[in-house]
């Protein structure tokens, strides 16, 4: 009976799970949305109508599924299908996203530019170039925050989150100001820190 399975991510993918996961054996369950996407994926495999074989050359690092509370034997698993595969990755990569043009749109001030809050997530996350491009998630932010409204109103919204945030992105805002007078670099550390400690909310 199948008890573990490697998962295969990509860098940048493993590296945000650390944080959120831990770096060891992930025991698969529905208690946070991690388990749940996986749970959903492992029992309706798809194979999809495109091909995603090629999606799979950038998964160099894996996620290790406990699978102790998952019985295996009653879902048919043998193996992942790439559609699989490609289906959390982006899933994982679209919450990673979703986090960043959290931070542009809470930190993002007078005083700091773009480049420094997308420098200082990915510093938090101990994101590196051959992890994912600067480059791809300023381009990321540029097409998806709203940029020259955000500038209008920054005056009147520094430090205020918006009121749909929830979950894992108001605690992310209220760390932020927790360390508000450390240097940038300090406030970073703090702020993975806190990251680490925070658990994953379902």
């Amino acid at each position: 009976m199948l008890k573990t399975l490697d998962f295969p991510v990509k860098p940048h993918v493993r590296k945000y799970l650390n944080v959120h996961l831990g770096h060891g054996e992930y025991v698969l369950s529905n208690a946070d949305r991690f388990g749940k996407m996986l749970f959903h994926l492992l029992r309706r495999q798809l194979k999809g109508k495109l091909s995603h074989a090629g999606s799979l050359q950038g998964c160099t690092q894996v996620l290790q599924l406990d699978l102790r509370n998952f019985p295996v034997h009653q879902y048919g698993l043998t193996e992942l299908t790439s559609y699989t595969v490609f289906q959390f990755n982006d899933f994982v990569d679209e919450l990673l996203k979703e986090e960043l043009y959290l931070w542009v749109r809470s930190f993002l001030n007078r005083s700091t530019s773009i480049r420094e809050v997308i420098l200082d997530f990915m510093g938090a996350y101990d994101l590196r170039e051959e992890d994912i491009q600067f480059e791809t998630l300023r381009k990321a932010v540029q097409r998806n925050c709203n940029l020259p409204a955000l500038k209008k109103r920054r005056g009147k919204s520094v430090g205020k989150m918006s009121q749909k945030t929830a979950g894992l992105s108001q605690k992310t805002a209220e760390m932020s100001q927790e360390t508000g007078g450390l240097s940038r670099y300090a406030s970073v550390l703090s702020l993975r820190q806190q990251l680490i400690a925070t658990p994953s909310f379902a």
